[in-house]
């Protein structure tokens, strides 16, 4: 018999595709984990509250009053 020890076995190769599928992969996992730590810095540092004020407050009567008039 000629039976070959599974310790000694050789792994086949990756193709090309194989290799690009994996390495495209990666890239998108590493520019999606910037992405969030990049997103996550400028939450931080920026306030955004004070950006997206419309200027008015709601009153009780159901109408707005702003500040411009």
């Amino acid at each position: 018999m000629n039976a070959v020890d599974p310790r000694f076995r050789r792994r086949r190769k990756l193709t090309r595709w194989q290799k690009a599928g994996i390495g495209s992969a990666i890239t998108i996992a590493g520019l999606v984990a910037v992405g969030v730590v990049v997103g996550v810095l400028i939450d931080r540092l920026v306030d955004f509250g004070d950006v997206l004020d419309a200027g008015g407050e709601w009153d009780e009567g159901g109408g707005v009053e702003t500040r411009w008039y």
